[in-house]
């Protein structure tokens, strides 16, 4: 990741934006409880040909590669420095394609050239000015029958300089969430909120203190609880609470006529 480094380290001088987001995905992707815990929530979902979109810089792109080593796993996202890393990292893998895709435009889903059984997308959704669009294209690449699972940002009280920085348009509510990915015509399979622990924090760092970058000691310290917090999320709080929702949706198999 040397040239994202490169530009974290100039952007820091300069004070500009995208640094944060970087930064940001640098502290996520070094907290392994927190991304594996994540990531089995997704996993029991993803089958076949998967599509990852907005990988960043490869932190779930690589378990998903570890764990489906037969199919074809397309990576992508919008950004050049984040696609020419994702290339060089996993140019080893012939099973792996990484593309530069835009959501808003639907050519770039459409020219794939792969047949895609799965698509997921964690903390994306949330960066498009028009979600309704994305989710539409995202259906039109999705085969029939196939699974869509998304992560994004709940509750609208919880925005604050934290989701500016890092470009996020919304947060989501149950019923916003609901009823966009219905009007993109998906069935939802299965919907829980994620990580409730990560509320306190982010409201304390982003809406008293105004912090925009994420808190890597906060981070640190929900990594190392995570074994903790598994069995009281599931558990005990039966996943109504958290500060992510996750999305599991199916797009219908078309109607048979006898």
């Amino acid at each position: 990741m040397i040239e994202l480094q490169s530009r974290v380290d100039k952007m820091s001088q300069e004070g500009s934006y995208p640094t944060v987001g970087d930064k940001n995905l640098m502290t996520i992707d070094s907290a392994a409880n927190f991304t594996n815990w994540m990531y089995e929530e997704i996993r029991p979902f993803l089958s076949g040909h998967i599509l990852e979109l907005g990988s960043g810089i490869g932190t779930y792109s690589e378990k998903v590669i570890g764990d489906f080593k037969e199919s074809i796993i397309v990576l992508s996202d919008i950004d050049e420095i984040y696609i020419r890393n994702l290339e060089r990292r996993f140019a080893s893998n012939r099973n792996v394609v990484v593309k530069k895709i835009d959501l808003s435009k639907q050519g770039d889903l459409r020219d794939l050239n792969v047949s895609i059984d799965s698509v997921f997308a964690l903390n994306v959704l949330e960066h498009i000015d028009d979600d309704t669009a994305a989710l539409s294209n995202i259906y039109e690449v999705l085969k029939p029958g196939g699974r869509f699972i998304i992560l994004v940002p709940a509750h609208q009280f919880l925005f604050n300089c934290i989701d500016r920085a890092i470009g996020h348009y919304r947060r989501y509510s149950r019923k916003q969430i609901i009823a966009k990915v219905e009007q993109a015509r998906f069935k939802i399979v299965e919907l829980f909120y994620f990580n409730f622990a990560a509320i306190a924090g982010w409201y304390i760092n982003g809406s008293i203190f105004r912090q925009a970058k994420v808190n890597e000691g906060a981070v640190g310290i929900l990594n190392k609880i995570v074994p903790i917090l598994k069995p009281i999320e599931r558990y005990i709080l039966l996943r109504k609470l958290g500060i992510s929702l996750i999305v599991v949706l199916s797009k219908p198999e078309p109607a048979v006529i006898p």
